[in-house]
């Protein structure tokens, strides 16, 4: 009887807890952790920071290139872009300028005007 509710527990709890892959099937969309920008420039950003992770998936450094580039033609300059899978941060930024997000699921992007 404990084995058979064990089993019905487990199958009451959602596929990506258990796999990996599928949490990133999951994850396709852009999740935005913190931001203090307005709702206009955020999806801008949003915007500006998937189609470029999503065409340099590979080339980190081309990513961050193409975003900085986007955001100083934008809103003027100078905009810092970090992008990875694991860093941390702590960062001093302008008011109303600063987004932090994952795209994919795993790729962290961190802009902010100074």
């Amino acid at each position: 009887m404990a084995a058979t509710a064990a089993a019905q527990v487990a199958a009451e709890e959602p596929e990506y807890k258990h796999n990996f892959e599928a949490f990133y099937r999951m994850a396709k969309y852009p999740l935005v952790a913190a931001s203090d920008c307005s709702a206009d420039m955020k999806q801008e950003i949003v915007d500006v920071c998937v189609t470029a992770c999503e065409r340099h998936a590979a080339d980190v450094e081309k990513c961050t290139q193409v975003i900085k580039e986007a955001l100083d033609r934008r809103y003027g300059g100078p905009w810092h872009v970090v992008v990875g899978k694991t860093f941390a941060y702590e960062v001093t930024h302008e008011c109303k300028h600063y987004l932090y997000m994952y795209v994919g699921g795993t790729t962290g992007v961190l802009v902010w005007k100074l």
